[in-house]
């Protein structure tokens, strides 16, 4: 009787062994968040205006947000990121409609100009590139991406 016990707590201890190594093999690996960074220049930008850089990762609860920035100013934001993720602009302006979803398309240097109306978002992969004279992405509105 005893080992007929010890036979099947011996093997229930197989059977809970073999689960949790095929449960550890087969789960997902956590992806540890690295971080999504850039710079923003607004050149000739004759509106006020809160700049949030989005993630998926990020979502709104972590987004990074300027607070009130104007003419000229030029200023770097980052926020958590994983590989894949979607990374957007959100841009709020003062007593204006707020532009909302810019895809950021992978560039890390952000020029804005424009006004209240027509407001311009061009994109370069670095600030190098910009210093280069490479011409940028159109990000929104109609503009043309010079240096």
């Amino acid at each position: 009787m005893k080992t007929s016990v010890g036979r099947k707590m011996l093997a229930a201890g197989a059977t809970l062994a073999a689960t949790v190594a095929l449960v550890t093999a087969t789960a997902p690996t956590a992806q540890a968040a690295g971080s999504y960074n850039i710079r923003i220049r607004t050149l000739t930008t004759n509106y006020i205006a809160d700049y949030c850089l989005l993630t998926t990762t990020s979502g709104n609860a972590q987004a990074a947000c300027s607070g009130n920035r104007g003419k000229f100013d030029d200023f770097r934001l980052g926020t958590v990121h994983n590989a894949g993720d979607r990374v957007w602009l959100d841009i709020n302006i003062v007593a204006a409609t707020d532009r909302k979803g810019i895809d950021l398309q992978g560039k890390h240097y952000i020029r804005t100009r424009g006004d209240l109306f027509a407001v311009e978002v061009c994109g370069w992969k670095d600030l190098e590139s910009f210093k280069s004279g490479n011409t940028g992405v159109p990000l929104h509105g109609d503009t043309l991406c010079q240096w």
